[in-house]
């Protein structure tokens, strides 16, 4: 049975403020114990996008408050795409935790991407280049079957189709060629339902992978100091280079 907009209201609120309560003022990679950048990296980008998600759904929140709906929707679709970027990065960490083994060159390329990256219009030719927002939808798709559509369903509002626009601010009476415009004429319930639903579930999803990461992050720094290890392994004590 589908949420009330109080039972969504009193979810989201809820998870808004643990969210905000993990929110912290600096990462130390020293702090790590390894000489390998990626788990910093890795922690980086987790942290970074923690705070550009607080601030996106807390907005999308007040403003759903407030019925500006199409502004709601707007934040709502960034904080899912937040999410969809947090989920590809647990993705890549499973993969190198499931095969035993890190690309640390590969892995390290696509941080950079993640962290750095800008559309092919704004990057100069020796700068990473972003993970397209469609890659990273299709990527919680493999595994939450329906986020995309979802994520499409929000589209239609960010632009100005006609669900973002005259289904929005308009009533058209055919019988007397006349229009209405107003904020949210044709009623609100309905797209503040999707809405919300989708905000709840976007900030559920991104507090799963944080945990996640949590549990993740010590056997990925040790996968990667073994690797480092192994590709370039400290001297014996008194050698004598060649």
């Amino acid at each position: 049975m589908p949420k009330t907009i109080d039972e969504l209201t009193t979810e989201i609120g809820g998870r808004l403020d643990g969210l905000d309560a993990r929110l912290v003022a600096r990462l130390d990679a020293r702090d790590l114990g390894t000489r390998s950048q990626l788990p910093f990296y890795a922690l980086y980008c987790r942290e970074v996008w923690m705070w550009r998600m607080v601030e996106l759904a807390r907005n999308a929140f007040d403003c759903f408050q407030k019925e500006d709906l199409v502004s709601a929707v707007v934040l709502t679709r960034a904080a899912m795409e937040t999410t969809a970027a947090l989920w590809t990065l647990k993705r890549k960490l499973d993969e190198a935790l499931k095969l035993g083994s890190v690309d640390i060159s590969s892995i390290g390329r696509y941080l950079a991407r993640l962290r750095l990256g800008q559309g092919k219009r704004i990057t100069q030719t020796d700068e990473p280049k972003v993970v397209h927002v469609n890659d990273l939808i299709r990527a919680v798709e493999k595994d939450c079957e329906g986020f995309e559509h979802q994520y499409d369903r929000l589209s239609e509002f960010a632009h100005p189709n006609w669900s973002g626009a005259a289904g929005v601010y308009s009533r058209f009476h055919h019988d007397e060629a006349l229009v209405e415009f107003g904020q949210n004429i044709r009623g609100e319930e309905g797209t503040k339902g999707i809405g919300l639903t989708n905000l709840s579930v976007a900030l559920l999803l991104f507090e799963e992978v944080c945990n996640h990461l949590d549990v993740q992050m010590p056997a990925f720094i040790r996968l990667c100091e073994r690797t480092s290890l192994a590709a370039s392994p400290p001297e014996r004590p008194g050698a004598v280079n060649d």
